[in-house]
């Protein structure tokens, strides 16, 4: 498992599934976004330690997943990105449901869409090769209410 930075200030990341927790530890994650049809035996269960976001989703071309849903955990990534956290996007392969999620996020913290698509393909070689994905991604316009506490954005 290998771990791939997409913001230049390490707190938002993709991955294949997580088989081993102690590459996640090594980047200081503590926010999990699973999106495959397997739960992750492998994540910390301490109190208060580790969120997990149990999610999963088709990697269909024809049809996107339900947005209302997707939109809203990229505003709590986000959210949690703006206040310090570490957040990991995965999936099976780490290419493109993972991938969505975290242009969604990027979107959230203000970065448009297309830019996002592009951001995502230059860190993870291969991502978004699912074209309805990527063509969504890329219709987006930055969201308006990417502020944070912490000023989170200008260094996406």
């Amino acid at each position: 498992m290998e771990l791939f930075q997409v913001d230049d200030d390490g707190r938002l990341f993709i991955s294949s599934a997580i088989d081993d927790w102690d590459v996640a530890a090594r980047y200081g994650v503590d926010v999990i976004i699973d999106l495959e049809g397997a739960v992750d035996a492998c994540v910390p269960t301490a109190t208060d330690h580790c969120l997990y976001i149990y999610f999963p989703i088709s990697d269909d071309n024809e049809q996107l997943p339900t947005l209302t849903k997707l939109r809203a955990i990229a505003r709590l990534g986000a959210t949690l990105i703006g206040d310090g956290h570490r957040v990991l996007s995965h999936c099976g392969m780490g290419f493109n449901r993972s991938a969505l999620v975290a242009g969604l996020i990027l979107v959230e913290l203000g970065m448009p869409g297309a830019a996002a698509v592009e951001r995502l393909r230059s860190r993870r070689p291969g991502a978004l090769y699912n074209d309805g994905f990527a063509a969504y991604l890329a219709s987006l316009n930055a969201t308006a209410a990417s502020v944070s506490r912490s000023g989170y954005g200008s260094n996406l």
